[in-house]
C-alpha cells in the first residue's frame, strides 16, 4: 500500500526552471510555500521575463538562455515549462547537462521524441519524469489503495472529461499544431493517463474529433477498450464540462469530483451508501510531484515507479494512435 508522504520531508534540491509562463508560476508557488525544495535559477528566451520570475520566487539568478541555465553548476534538476513542441530539444539540453529533469505534460510531441528522450536518460544514468501530477496527489493515492485493497472489486468501467470553454483565436498556442496546440496534449492526457493508472494500456482505442480551422483538434472522444472493460475519455476546448471522473467495479463505484485531476476527495458508492475522503494540502498541489522528484534523485534512482519513463514512453504512442484517427498532424509529420 502507499503512504501519503509529507512533501516538506523530502531532502531539497536545487532547481532550475526552463519558461516563466503561468504553469511555472503556479509549481514554483507550491514549492515555496509547501516544499523545502529551493529555486536557485530561471531560464527564458527574455532575460527581462527571466528576472522577473526570479525576483518574484525568490531565486537568485536569471538567464536570457536555456543553455546557460543547464550550463549553472548548482542546478540539480530542471523543471521544463515550456510550450509542447519544446519539451524534447530543451530535455535533451538539460540531459546532456548532467541534470535531473521533469519535462511537464505531454511529456513530447511523438512517441520517437518520447523514446529518444528516455534512452539517452538510461544512457547518461539521470532521473527523468513526465510532470503528471495528478498521480501524486493524496486522493490518487487513496484510491489506488482503495483498489489495491479490493474496494472496487474489478474495475470494469472508468469515465473521465475535461473540457473548458475557449473562443476561437488562430493565434493562441491552444489552436496551433506548430506548437503543439489542441485538446489533446493540453487536456486529454489527464484522463487518458487516469485511465492507464488503473485500467492499464488499451487493447484498442476508437477516436473522433472536431477539428478547429487551423487544424488542431477542439475536441475529441475516445473508447478505450480493454480484455474486461472499457474507459470513455473526453476533452474540449469548444465546451465547459462537469470535469468528473468515474470508476466502477464489481464491488462498488467511486466518484471523483470535479477537477479531479487536482487536491479533491473521493466518494465510494457501494450498497446503498456513500462513504467520502478528503485531505487538505498546503500549496496547489504540485508539491507532491517535487518532492517525489527529490526523495528519488537522492536516492540514486533514474524515474519513478508512480510514473515511470517506460509508461511515459507507451502513452504518447497512444497519443500518437488517437491523433492518427482524427487527422491531427504535427508540422514535418507527414499527413
Amino acid at each position: 500500500m502507499e503512504t501519503i508522504l509529507d512533501p516538506f520531508d523530502a531532502p531539497p534540491l536545487n532547481w532550475g526552471f526552463m519558461g516563466p509562463g503561468g504553469i511555472a508560476a503556479t509549481v514554483a508557488e507550491s514549492l515555496v510555500k509547501a516544499t523545502r525544495q529551493r529555486l536557485v535559477a530561471v531560464g527564458s528566451r527574455s532575460l527581462e521575463r527571466a528576472e522577473a520570475f526570479a525576483r518574484r520566487f525568490g531565486a537568485p539568478r536569471a538567464y536570457g538562455s536555456y543553455a546557460a541555465l543547464a550550463a549553472d553548476p548548482e542546478v540539480d534538476a530542471v523543471y521544463i515549462a515550456t510550450l509542447h513542441h519544446t519539451h524534447f530539444p530543451l530535455a535533451v539540453l538539460a540531459l546532456e547537462a548532467g541534470k535531473a529533469v521533469l519535462v511537464e505534460k505531454a511529456f513530447t510531441l511523438n512517441q520517437a521524441e518520447a523514446r529518444q528522450l528516455a534512452d539517452l536518460a538510461g544512457r547518461r544514468g539521470l532521473f527523468l519524469m513526465e510532470a503528471m501530477w495528478t498521480r501524486f496527489l493524496p486522493h490518487m493515492i487513496e484510491l489506488r489503495n482503495w483498489a489495491a485493497a479490493g474496494r472496487l472489486g474489478e474495475i470494469r468501467y472508468l469515465q473521465a472529461d475535461f473540457g473548458f470553454a475557449h473562443d476561437y483565436d488562430p493565434t493562441s498556442r491552444m489552436f496551433d499544431p506548430a506548437v503543439g496546440g489542441g485538446a489533446l496534449l493540453d487536456r486529454g492526457v489527464y484522463p487518458l493517463y487516469l485511465a492507464a493508472d488503473f485500467l492499464g494500456l488499451p487493447s484498442r482505442v476508437a477516436a473522433s474529433a472536431t477539428l478547429a480551422p487551423s487544424g488542431a483538434d477542439a475536441q475529441f472522444s475516445a473508447i478505450l477498450d480493454y480484455p474486461r472493460g472499457q474507459a470513455l475519455i473526453e476533452s474540449s476546448m469548444i465546451v465547459t464540462t462537469p470535469q468528473e471522473a468515474w470508476l466502477a467495479g464489481t464491488e462498488a463505484m467511486v466518484r471523483i469530483p470535479a477537477r479531479y485531476w487536482s487536491p479533491t476527495g473521493l466518494e465510494l458508492h457501494a450498497d446503498g451508501k456513500v462513504e467520502t475522503w478528503r485531505r487538505q494540502v498546503v500549496g496547489a498541489g504540485y508539491e507532491f510531484e517535487l518532492a517525489e522528484v527529490a526523495r528519488r534523485v537522492s536516492d540514486g534512482a533514474t524515474g519513478s515507479a508512480v510514473m515511470p519513463v517506460a509508461e511515459s514512453v507507451e502513452l504518447t504512442g497512444l497519443l500518437d494512435q488517437i491523433r492518427g484517427q482524427i487527422g491531427v498532424v504535427w508540422p514535418g509529420e507527414a499527413g
